[in-house]
């Protein structure tokens, strides 16, 4: 043999080169290795060389086929470092042990039925597991140990009592090594005690994983031997980790990860933390599924007539069909896979499907699929993920010692339940049965397949010159709800599947120009009625006012915000600028300002119906009588709104409620009531505005400052009762110098403040300037003022922190920006006390230790 146990041979690249070898499946850390590569005189094209030895002794791998991953240890230098540490004789694992493989015996039936049985999965599931539990025994903070052994010493002496009663086995070897570990609860031991301790659990750990990669070897041999996995090995293996769930186990295949929300994670392992980063990240670029009428008029000025519109929703129901047929099959090939069962009742002849027949004890049974009658009853399930089936059938059956016994065979299908209504105690005695085949993926490819006939045979029917047309009367009736329960976030597949090349054309350029803005009658715009002039916009995220701890799209004008965008209209881009014509919604409502008490306003609705339609009300001052009448019998009365005798317009339901309120502590009514008052157009609800597509700039989109020297906090700071100032202005110092210290004691060289207060003052500033001049050793910069979507752009790292003051106006951006998982500590005026958001433990101690600091000063 030309090469030795430490090389390898990989022709394009260098002689000499250290080479990162492993091989899919990796058992454990033996698994990855370090050689040194050597070119070989002859090599065949697409192969490398090995020696047999290193090759199985490592990675079980032997010459018929399998494939090596590799890359050069230069570009991965921490994981060269770490592999050769993980491979010193004393780190090892034992060395694998590839077990002559076992011959099958007895008929196809039964080799099938043996067959069936796989445990790969939950071995390798039980190995991420260990691994976790061991990385996070060495990763967790100091402070969380004590408690971590407490429970995993209670829970190893329940293991132990378990194997005293005969319902575990455990090794003797593994039972020696748990014994001084049960012997630790409830005792005060310090801190070097508990890190021992916890290195025996480790080694506990370890040696479960030495075990399971043996059996995980037999598991992965199983399509081509008999033998089968120690099953006590891996029940007792569980048992020891089961003092804790791994959250992200149970996530890592779920296909809502990362799509709708992040991933779960609970400890301390490289993935937790890797998960717990990726989270920060996806929660902040998030793609959120908007409602599908925003997309309707993407055929502007395409005109359609009323028989391309019903031809339209023909194609439309048809595919839709197939598309929720195919979904249907799909779905049931996931949660009723295998081979199925149909049972006959003798007495109705009503027909039951029992599936996941696989699944199941009773299908290791050959007998069983060779059963013509089987006697069947209803119980009730414990659903899984998997099998989220409420209802499964028992058989009846003969054991081996003559006796009738009940046995689980299978889920009864979902098509059965919804059918016949099947209820828990059903029975079917003597039914007839008869067994098929379950639904491959050939059948779903059947179904896609009659999909994309179906879309071709509409290509092919329609002439070119309507093509246009059609395609856009199939968006326009897809993009609009049909019913009261339309959630506004259905899908239209449809519109883009039967004329793809129509719909491209459209979006090369900005259609979507259109949109109505709402709320601009509380905004910095309010008052400011607009007739169709051209402005400058721009569009930003900031808090949706309807709820605090999500984001709107809003439009400002000139810098001044003029309201959010109605969830039904387009949006554009965060951060877009444009010319917009902007036109103000006509109004159909007046103000009424006391006299007396001018905080008084009531707002009189449905002006354009009565008297003074036609009337500009701008201040004038007049008196307004209030005339209750029962105009429906079935709803409350209406309040009118009356100058003399002529009708104004209608009291709106909040200003009669706070009328109501109000007269009532004086034992008075509104009927008859006269006010006097001054009267103004109410400002426009909404207005529409029309983006002028050519002076569209988007966003530019920049890779994130990768500079981790730089620390940011941002401040938010509200106004006070007088009485709190000093305090408050004092703590709110001490926050910001303690911010700088932990910046210098984590290494940082610049700190950066910036300033998302709802009204900015220049104390922050002041306070800054002066910190400034005490440290030398790191940078402390003040960015200003920002918007909240600026400041959180910002804070982009883990330490970074959001500092400030609760009050009335900041507990909205407080909230929100610890809904966005931001580190938050906020002081309480009134209290002296803190609250604190998603502050990693470290950072919580400090936070407790600048509590007293205040409390000192």
């Amino acid at each position: 043999m030309e090469l030795q146990h430490d090389e390898i041979s990989i022709p394009f690249l260098e002689e000499g080169e250290e080479i990162i070898i492993t091989r899919s499946p990796l058992i454990n850390s033996n698994g990855v290795i370090t050689l040194k590569n050597k070119h070989l005189p002859e090599m065949l094209d697409g192969c490398v060389y090995i020696h047999p030895k290193t090759a199985m002794d490592n990675m079980q791998c032997d010459f018929d086929g399998d494939l090596l991953a590799f890359s050069s240890s230069k570009d991965f230098p921490h994981l060269a470092a770490e592999v050769k540490d993980r491979n010193l004789p004393e780190n090892r694992y034992p060395d694998i042990i590839k077990r002559d493989k076992v011959p099958y015996k007895g008929s196809f039936e039964e080799i099938a039925i043996s067959a069936m049985e796989n445990k790969i999965g939950i071995i390798a599931n039980e190995i991420q597991k260990n691994m976790a539990l061991q990385c996070e025994i060495c990763a967790m903070p100091q402070a969380e140990k004590f408690n971590y052994l407490q429970k995993v010493s209670a829970h190893f002496s329940f293991l132990v009592k378990s194997y005293e009663e005969g319902k575990l086995q455990i090794p003797e070897k593994i039972l020696q090594q748990m014994h001084p570990i049960t012997l630790l609860r409830k005792q005060n031991i310090n801190n070097y005690q508990v890190s021992q301790t916890l290195k025996l659990v480790k080694k506990i750990f370890k040696d479960c994983v030495a075990e399971l990669g043996n059996e995980l070897q037999v598991a992965a041999d199983g399509a081509k031997s008999a033998l089968r996995p120690n099953d006590s090995i891996i029940q007792y293996c569980q048992a020891i980790t089961g003092y804790k769930e791994v959250e992200w186990l149970a996530d890592k295949k779920n296909q809502e990860a990362f799509t709708n929300h992040g991933m779960r994670t609970n400890g301390y392992s490289p993935i937790d933390l890797m998960i717990k980063q990726t989270n920060q990240i996806f929660e902040e670029n998030q793609l959120v599924a908007r409602p599908i009428e925003q997309f309707r008029k993407l055929y502007p000025g395409v005109k359609f007539t009323d028989e391309q519109k019903e031809k339209a929703q023909q194609i439309k129901n048809e595919y839709n069909s197939q598309i929720k047929n195919r979904i249907e099959l799909a779905d049931k090939q996931k949660n009723e896979s295998g081979p199925y069962l149909v049972i006959t009742s003798p007495s109705t002849g009503k027909q039951l499907e029992v599936t996941n027949l696989i699944k199941f004890n009773a299908a290791k049974n050959s007998d069983f699929w060779k059963a013509s009658e089987l006697s069947i009853q209803v119980r009730v399930g414990n659903p899984t993920e998997k099998m989220p089936h409420t209802l499964f059938a028992q058989g009846k059956f003969i054991d081996s010692d003559g006796k009738e016994v009940n046995v689980p065979i299978g889920t009864i299908s979902m098509k059965s339940m919804k059918e016949y209504n099947i209820q828990p105690g059903m029975s079917i005695q003597q039914g007839k049965v008869e067994f098929h085949f379950g639904i491959s993926d050939e059948m779903v490819d059947t179904l896609k397949q009659q999909t994309r006939e179906y879309i071709e045979s509409i290509r092919q029917e329609i002439p070119e010159t309507e093509k246009l047309q059609l395609a856009a009367a199939i968006h326009d009736i897809s993009h609009t709800g049909e019913s009261k329960n339309y959630s506004g976030l259905k899908k239209a597949g449809v519109a883009f599947s039967v004329f793809p090349e129509h719909a491209q054309a459209q979006l090369q350029n900005l259609q979507f120009t259109e949109m109505r803005v709402i709320g601009t009658q509380f905004n910095e715009c309010a008052g400011r009625n607009f007739a169709g002039e051209k402005v400058a916009v721009k569009f930003m995220d900031d808090i949706n006012p309807r709820e605090p701890t999500k984001t709107a799209r809003w439009v400002a004008v000139e810098g001044k915000k003029l309201g959010v965008i109605d969830t039904r209209s387009p949006h554009l881009l965060s951060g877009c600028e444009a010319v917009a014509s902007i036109t103000s919604s006509p109004s159909n409502s007046i103000i009424v300002t006391s006299l007396k008490n001018p905080e008084n306003k009531l707002q009189i609705d449905r002006v354009n119906q009565y008297a003074f339609a036609n009337h500009n009300w701008q201040g004038e001052r007049t008196n307004i009588t209030l005339d209750v009448r029962q105009t429906d019998s079935r709803k409350a009365p209406v309040v009118f709104a009356k100058i003399g005798n002529q009708v104004l317009g209608v009291l709106n339901k909040q200003s009669v409620d706070f009328l109501t309120q109000q007269l009532a502590s004086k034992g008075r009514t509104i009927q008859g009531l006269t006010i006097a008052g001054t009267v103004n157009k109410a400002p426009p609800s909404y207005a529409d505005i029309v983006i002028d597509p050519n002076s569209v700039k988007f966003p530019d989109i920049q890779l994130e400052n990768q500079n981790q020297s730089i620390a940011t906090v941002a401040i938010i700071a509200g106004a006070v009762d007088p009485k709190f100032q000093a305090k408050t202005e004092q703590v709110l110092c001490n926050m910001l110098e303690r911010a700088v210290k932990r910046a210098v004691e984590s290494g940082f060289e610049k700190v950066q403040f910036v300033d998302v207060s709802p009204n900015p003052t220049p104390q922050i500033a002041e306070a800054l300037q002066q910190i400034a001049g005490e440290y030398k050793d790191i940078r402390v910069e003040f960015i200003g003022k920002a918007s909240l979507e600026e400041g959180m752009k910002l804070l982009k790292q883990s330490s970074d922190i959001v500092l400030g003051v609760k009050t009335a106006e900041t507990v909205g951006i407080i909230q929100f920006m610890a809904s966005r998982g931001k580190a938050i500590a906020t002081y309480i005026p009134e209290t002296g006390g803190f609250e604190r958001y998603n502050l990693p433990l470290a950072q919580k101690a400090v936070e407790v230790a600048e509590h007293n600091l205040q409390s000192e000063r």
